[in-house]
């Protein structure tokens, strides 16, 4: 009886189980978060550190911008000024062309007018505006206005010779502006002297004198038009 009891106590125990516990589902992973944070900077440092950042983008935006810009416009095709030659250049031209002295006009036209004039009318009596001048070593000086100065290199006749067509312009060039600003000639009766040196414009010319000037001033008078 004892032993029944006991079987029906142990038959009136309630049986214990274990609940299970419900699976938690993975939570979604958060789309929206920040990939790039400031770390364990104050919030407020933060604030101004994201401020300076965006104010060096901007810059560096506007500056890149800037220099493409600049690079295109440098591209764009800029118009070439033509600039026409004169009536006196071109009379100056006309006159000297297919004569030796035609490679020197690019100088000649660098000079003051008046000297211009000058330059071309005393070779166009002197050498023929080239066709007749000084050699030294059979070699042209350039020499084409019956120019005498002591120098190195001295050519036929006694004439100054020089080594380019730039330096015997230059040359010639310097001493006619000498003439006409400090002696103040203003005419081929003046700049006799080129001929037969200072006081002779006050004397009485001779023939070869007198065809000298008249051959001057007939194209000296002709540029002078365009003076």
């Amino acid at each position: 009886m004892v032993w029944a009891k006991n079987m029906n106590k142990k038959n009136n125990k309630k049986t214990i189980t274990h609940k299970r516990q419900p699976k938690v589902a993975n939570k979604p992973k958060n789309r929206n978060a920040v990939f790039l944070t400031l770390g364990n900077i104050d919030p407020k440092h933060g604030r101004i550190l994201t401020l300076i950042v965006s104010i060096v983008f901007v810059t560096t935006f506007m500056t890149m911008s800037q220099a493409i810009e600049k690079v295109e416009l440098s591209h764009e095709t800029i118009p070439i000024k033509i600039v026409k030659p004169t009536a006196f250049e071109k009379e100056i031209k006309e006159m000297v062309e297919g004569y030796p002295i035609e490679k020197m006009t690019p100088y000649i036209l660098q000079q003051e007018p008046k000297t211009a004039a000058f330059l071309v009318a005393i070779a166009k009596k002197e050498s023929a505006w080239g066709k007749r001048h000084p050699v030294l070593a059979g070699q042209d000086c350039y020499n084409y206005w019956g120019f005498r100065l002591k120098a190195e290199r001295m050519g036929s006749g006694g004439h100054t010779c020089f080594d380019s067509p730039q330096q015997a312009v230059s040359v010639i060039a310097q001493r006619i502006d000498e003439l006409v600003k400090e002696e103040k000639i203003e005419t081929p009766s003046d700049m006799v002297i080129w001929k037969c040196g200072y006081g002779c414009q006050d004397q009485v010319k001779t023939v070869a004198e007198k065809k000298w000037i008249s051959d001057v001033d007939l194209y000296y008078s002709k540029l002078e038009a365009y003076l």
